[in-house]
């Protein structure tokens, strides 16, 4: 039997209450040459059996049943079992359009690019909302670096990521794809862009589409919705695998205000939403800024910021953390 053109890697922990219109979505492909491989990374609910389930009436369909490890290493493990040239990434919780496949290897297929992304829709409970648009377009070599250093981590004309951060809403040809899930072990967030980011340094033509062909559902159950402090632990190793991999030094400013959109992300969507006393707050950041990629990011001022952001930089550089705690009190109040 021919092995299949495109191989969808789904990662599945307890998610039972999403699962089945996840797997619904990909039977209803256009594009019928694929597989699934669905990876029970140690679930507790139903999951594993719905898995099994969908394989037993759709021979497409490949289980896998393994102890939890965590995402990165479902995807790994998903990709060892696959068969297919093309490689596309869909979580558990999550479906897509019809067309999916379809529009994502088309690129592929006749013009040779090495990897395609589309936009995407947030789903939270009956609620559809466009994510914000991304830059679109092909890129060749020479101009996929310069995306990289002026789009990816952060573009200043859209203010925000230049392209969709996460590995769902991608189609990446086989072999570009294992040693970019090998970058995300250890990690239990962040798998995902630095992921995209170890592709796109050796993609020759890159696709950006504008279609929505994605519905990522937002619920309270995922990983990155409440605050620890595990999550600066995560955060600093994120950024040390960004530096490993940029050896050349080719993306220090991007790298740069990437971090700096990490920090104030935690501080203000997640510590913020805590309900944390002051003094873990200012203990947190205090072991934060202690770790030697802190202090070296905290050390030149390099990033080009407007005065809020100024005081902000500055109050963590000179680790006045009870001033930052009362700008963060002073924000909550005003917008809830």
């Amino acid at each position: 039997m021919a092995s299949p053109q495109i191989s969808i890697i789904v990662p599945v922990y307890n998610v039972e209450k999403f699962l089945r219109a996840c797997l619904d979505s990909i039977i209803g492909q256009t594009f019928t040459d694929f597989e699934a491989i669905l990876v029970d990374d140690g679930s507790t609910d139903s999951s594993g059996r719905i898995c099994d389930e969908y394989a037993a009436k759709d021979r497409r369909f490949v289980v896998v049943h393994k102890q939890n490890e965590g995402v990165a290493k479902a995807r790994i493990t998903a990709f060892e079992h696959s068969k297919g040239e093309l490689i596309t990434f869909i979580d558990a919780d999550d479906y897509v359009s019809p067309e999916y496949l379809e529009k994502l290897s088309k690129p592929i297929f006749e013009e040779d690019a090495d990897m395609v992304s589309c936009n995407y829709y947030t789903v939270k409970g009956c609620e559809i909302r466009k994510a914000k648009d991304k830059i679109t377009g092909t890129y060749n070599k020479p101009q996929i670096k310069d995306f990289i250093a002026n789009s990816f981590f952060y573009d200043d004309a859209i203010g925000s990521y230049g392209m969709n951060i996460f590995l769902w809403t991608k189609m990446v040809k086989r072999d570009l794809v294992k040693e970019a899930l090998e970058t995300g072990k250890n990690l239990w967030y962040g798998e995902d862009q630095i992921g995209a980011f170890h592709i796109l340094q050796r993609c020759n033509k890159l696709v950006l589409l504008p279609d929505r062909l994605y519905y990522y559902v937002q619920h309270e159950g995922q990983v990155m919705r409440k605050y620890n402090l595990s999550l600066w632990k995560n955060l600093v190793l994120l950024m040390e695998k960004y530096e490993g991999l940029d050896k050349k030094r080719l993306y220090n400013e991007g790298r740069r205000k990437r971090t700096w959109r990490h920090i104030d992300y935690t501080i203000f969507n997640k510590m913020a939403k805590a309900d944390i006393s002051r003094e873990t707050f200012c203990t947190h950041l205090k072991m934060v800024r202690s770790t030697p990629y802190m202090k070296d990011f905290f050390s030149p001022l390099t990033i080009d910021f407007n005065l809020k952001e100024n005081i902000k930089y500055w109050l963590l550089k000179l680790k006045l953390f009870s001033a930052f705690y009362m700008i963060v009190l002073k924000n909550k109040q005003k917008y809830g």
